[in-house]
């Protein structure tokens, strides 16, 4: 079964996934017009509402979302993976390490 993600701007290099996808599940990635954009296969399980790359992401490359810079990688993100606190940083708030690790526990994010 594919699931939906939705890419706000054409410039944006995540989508926010419409529903969970399980790790190598395919995801079709549509843009603001319903428009489908491309097939992804999500490199591990993404939960609804989080953002999955489009696109491989540099070290120290912005992540843009809707247009707009909301964080910096901190390590390579290749297209499919989960995009969060495990390889981003925001650019206005600064999550103290033992929440970032609270928030990957929680969510078990695949850190390896």
């Amino acid at each position: 079964m594919t699931v939906k993600a939705i890419r706000l701007a054409q410039q944006d290099n995540v989508a926010t996934l419409l529903s969970d996808a399980l790790k190598h599940q395919a995801v079709d990635v549509i843009d603001d017009k319903n428009r489908l954009v491309g097939r992804y296969q999500a490199l591990q399980a993404i939960p609804f509402g989080n953002k999955m790359a489009l696109h491989a992401i540099a070290s120290g490359q912005p992540v843009s979302k809707a247009g707009h810079a909301i964080g910096v990688a901190i390590s390579a993100i290749p297209a499919g993976e989960l995009v969060h606190v495990q390889n981003v940083r925001s650019q206005r708030l600064d999550i103290p390490p033992a929440i970032i690790g609270q928030i990957i526990d929680q969510m078990r994010i695949e850190t390896e």
